[in-house]
C-alpha cells in the first residue's frame, strides 16, 4: 500500500474515532514502518497481522506493539496448512501430551502478554481444546525447538 493511501485511511479512522463512530484506531496487515507512522500521529488500540509459529515475518511489528503496550492479534494463528505437521511441533506436542494446535497456540501466548488469540472454534470440544492451550507451559527448550519450524510451513 502506498504511503499516501495508508495516510488517507489512517486519517479516515482518526476522524471516525474523533466523531464517535468507532472506539479506537486498530490496524491490520501493517508493516513496522506503517505502525510507526501511525503511532507518530495517533494512539493505536490494537494490531492484527498474520503471525504464527510458521509465519514469523511480523515479529518486528509484535515487538513494537509490546514496547507500546498495544494488543497484538495474530491472524491465522495456526499458520498455513502444513504448519501443524512440522516435526518440531509434533515432537513438543508429544512431550506434553497435547495437540499440535495447542502447541502452536501456546507458542503464540509465550510471545508476550500483549498477544490476544482468537482461534476459530467449530464445536464445544474444539473450544475446550483451544482453551487448554492457555494452560500449556512451554519450556525454554520447547520454545527453542519451535523456533526451528520452517517459515512458510
Amino acid at each position: 500500500m502506498s504511503e499516501s493511501r495508508f495516510d488517507d485511511q489512517l486519517e479516515a479512522m482518526v476522524r471516525a474515532r474523533d466523531d464517535g463512530l468507532i472506539g479506537g484506531v486498530g490496524l491490520s496487515n501493517v508493516s513496522l514502518h506503517q505502525l510507526r507512522r501511525a503511532l507518530a500521529s495517533t494512539e493505536v488500540v490494537c494490531v492484527q497481522n498474520s503471525y504464527s509459529v510458521g509465519a514469523r515475518s511480523s515479529a518486528p511489528v509484535l515487538a513494537e506493539c509490546a514496547r507500546h503496550g498495544i494488543p497484538f492479534v495474530p491472524w491465522a494463528p495456526l499458520g498455513s496448512r502444513g504448519t501443524l505437521d512440522a516435526r518440531p511441533i509434533r515432537r513438543v506436542a508429544a512431550r506434553h501430551g497435547a495437540t499440535a494446535a495447542q502447541v502452536a497456540l501456546a507458542w503464540l501466548l509465550a510471545q508476550g502478554p500483549n498477544v490476544l488469540l482468537i482461534p476459530g472454534t467449530a464445536s464445544r470440544a474444539h473450544l475446550a481444546e483451544n482453551l487448554a492451550a492457555g494452560q500449556l507451559t512451554l519450556t525454554g527448550p520447547d520454545l527453542a525447538e519451535l523456533d526451528t519450524v520452517p517459515t512458510g510451513s
